[in-house]
């Protein structure tokens, strides 16, 4: 997926926690998806919603849609 110019630039691991936190999985069924801790999922978290300036997950993903990040 190609985000839309001016967008915030993520790592491919940020990419890949986006899409996921954009489903149905909980942060711990997350970490075990990437297989990391979920203390490294809560670190992907904060780096996101400092890049998008959003404080909730449900927040993150709508931007995440509207960047072009996560389609729908």
């Amino acid at each position: 997926m190609n985000a839309k110019p001016g967008t915030p630039p993520l790592s491919d691991r940020e990419k890949h926690f986006l899409r996921l936190a954009c489903s149905e999985l909980t942060y711990s069924e997350i970490a075990d998806h990437m297989c990391v801790s979920p203390r490294t999922v809560d670190g992907y978290r904060e780096s996101l919603f400092g890049k998008f300036a959003v404080k909730s997950r449900v927040t993150m993903a709508l931007t995440a849609v509207r960047m072009g990040f996560v389609t729908l």
